[in-house]
């Protein structure tokens, strides 16, 4: 009989599988048939992802793709399938583990552009900047959100595109949250791609809060959700951060210049209001 190991999963990398919530933009399944073993992706919350498929433990088995092995998610998909298996002597079991990880978005050699962006929520607001770059609560340097921001904020905000893309991905069916990071796949998302191979993403989310579909374009300024403190979150307030993909799939947080009443600035400064 074949042996699966666990799926391994958060937000934007699958790199474990929290106690609740888990975020299954990208789904995985099996089937076995005349020896083979085929796997199937399905993605009906994005439409653009870089998937890291490996297999381990492989017995009398051999795959139709060399491993690990990475595909690009490029539409909704439903059980779509995506490698196979193949029972190289029929006279002998075979055996097979597997487990998978995800970044939405893909790799692109195009370079980023010095773009200026705008604050993602209301001019008529004002809003403090609970965590900016090298946060030492979990934006450490060196990790996927060393360059990322939290800006405080009340539950409902709109949250406003903070520059021209496509949605390629998103989440709000989560009302789960706490200060724990045990909470981490809880969060509601919106990730838009620009137009120079760079994404944005747009975190923790109330549940019911995304006000975009899948593929829709959108403007700087657009509504594209609402705040709120799904996910691995203290208070209220809004995770946002600019990201590119690398190869293997990877987050790679960049800093980014942004447009504020205080002039343009190169970062948004923990304390600071805007």
């Amino acid at each position: 009989m074949p042996l699966l190991s666990a799926l391994i999963g958060a937000a934007l990398t699958r790199t474990h599988a929290s106690a609740q919530g888990l975020d299954e933009a990208i789904k995985i399944s099996t089937d076995s048939q005349d020896g083979s073993v085929r796997f199937f992706v399905t993605s009906h919350r994005t439409i653009e992802a870089s998937v890291l498929l490996r297999c381990d433990l492989l017995q009398n088995l051999s795959p139709s793709h060399p491993l690990p092995y990475t595909f690009l998610v490029t539409r909704d998909y439903n059980n779509y399938e995506v490698l196979r298996l193949t029972q190289a002597d029929k006279q002998i079991p075979t055996r097979f583990g597997y487990h998978f990880m995800f970044v939405m978005g893909s790799a692109s050699s195009r370079s980023t552009v010095d773009h200026v962006y705008s604050l993602p929520y209301p001019a008529s607001m004002h809003c403090e900047i609970g965590q900016s770059y090298f946060g030492t609560k979990s934006h450490q340097a060196g990790t996927a959100d060393q360059y990322a921001v939290d800006i405080t904020m009340p539950v409902g905000t709109p949250v406003l595109a903070a520059r021209a893309g496509t949605v390629i991905a998103y989440r709000d069916d989560s009302n789960s949250g706490g200060n724990s990071e045990s909470f981490k796949e809880c969060c509601n998302y919106i990730h838009i791609k620009h137009d120079d191979g760079t994404y944005a993403a747009y975190v923790h989310l109330k549940q019911g809060g995304v006000a975009v579909r899948l593929g829709q374009p959108v403007n700087a300024g657009t509504v594209i959700g609402y705040s709120g403190q799904t996910g691995w979150a203290t208070c209220p307030h809004l995770h946002f951060m600019i990201y590119r993909v690398g190869n293997p799939p990877q987050v790679q947080t960049i800093p980014f210049r942004m447009a504020t009443p205080k002039g343009i600035v190169k970062q948004l400064l923990q304390g600071e209001i805007y």
